[in-house]
C-alpha cells in the first residue's frame, strides 16, 4: 500500500531539496504522528470493568436460560450459576481444564465467531446416564 504525503510533508521535501540538504531526519514522518498503543500477549487486559460486567450479566443470563432447558430436557431439578468471569489466556484456560473433560465449539449464529464451552466430566456423565434411563446419581 503505498503512502500519501500532506501538502505539509511535499513543501518540506521541496524545501529541503532546494537548499542542498542531503539528509532528510528533519522531515517528520507520517508514521511519527500516529499513536502506538503496545499490548502485553503474556498478561491480557482487553475488557474494561464495564466491560466484565456485560460478560457477567450475559453469563448470568446463559445460566438462567440453561438451568431451564436442564430441567426440562432431563425431567430433574438442575441448577446452572455463574463461579466467576476471568479474562485469561489460552495457554491457562487449557492448563486450568480437567485431562478428561468435554469440550465444545458451539458457533453463535447471528454472531460472528465461536466459543469453547467445558462442561465438567462428572455433570456430563450424569446427564448421559439421565438420557440413557438412568437415576441420575451424582458420579464421583
Amino acid at each position: 500500500m503505498t503512502e500519501v504525503l500532506s501538502q505539509d510533508e511535499i513543501d518540506q521535501l521541496l524545501s529541503a531539496i532546494n537548499a542542498g540538504d542531503s539528509t532528510l531526519e528533519s522531515v517528520p514522518s507520517a508514521a511519527d504522528s500516529r499513536k502506538i498503543k503496545i499490548y502485553d500477549f503474556r498478561r491480557p487486559d482487553k475488557f474494561s470493568k464495564e466491560q466484565m460486567r456485560t460478560v457477567q450479566n450475559m453469563h448470568e443470563t446463559f445460566a438462567r436460560l440453561t438451568t431451564t432447558s436442564l430441567s426440562t430436557s432431563l425431567r430433574i431439578l438442575a441448577n446452572v450459576h455463574v463461579a466467576s468471569v476471568d479474562q485469561l489466556t489460552y495457554e491457562e484456560f487449557i492448563r486450568s481444564i480437567p485431562t478428561t473433560t468435554t469440550l465444545g465449539v458451539v458457533s453463535m449464529d447471528p454472531l460472528k465467531g465461536q466459543i469453547i464451552l467445558e462442561i465438567d466430566p462428572a455433570v456430563t456423565f450424569t446427564i448421559i446416564d439421565r438420557l440413557f434411563g438412568g437415576a441420575a446419581r451424582a458420579q464421583k
